[in-house]
């Protein structure tokens, strides 16, 4: 079911989960139509999509990744369901050597600075955390 934030269960297993290897995540996003920045915030009243808003997000939380050896793989707008269906308008996939690294990057002193373009542009999302058997061509 589509939601915005982990719930309290979701982050604790993820958090004490022993495996410490790489992990990729697999987001399915829902953007707003309109992007919806808070009264104060400077953006306020920008008429930019949610998805121009999820950008911004995705490009600081892409540099703060990057400090700690994680990577965004690919972030792209939904074209057509080839095989099923469903109501996603975006996908994202991040890299991160270990689940610490990306608790980590949930950490960064700007996640709260950068984290208002996500709230602001994000309707729904589901996010999944996998384990890879492949990574960049090889066999993990």
């Amino acid at each position: 079911m589509p939601a915005f934030q982990p719930t309290a269960d979701q982050f604790r297993a993820f958090r004490d989960d022993p495996y410490d290897g790489p992990i990729a995540q697999v987001n399915l996003l829902k953007f707003r139509v309109k992007a919806e920045y808070k009264e104060g915030e400077a953006e306020y009243g920008e008429k930019i999509s949610g998805e121009a808003a999820y950008q911004r997000y995705s490009e600081a939380f892409t540099a703060a990744a990057a400090e700690v050896g994680g990577s965004t793989t690919l972030l792209a707008s939904t074209e057509r369901y080839f095989i099923g269906g469903g109501n996603w308008d975006g996908v994202l996939v991040n890299h991160f050597p270990s689940r610490q690294a990306f608790i980590t990057t949930l950490n960064h002193p700007n996640y709260k600075e950068m984290s208002r373009h996500r709230d602001a542009g994000l309707l729904c999302q589901e996010l999944i955390v996998t384990r890879p058997s492949w990574l960049h061509g090889e066999k993990a």
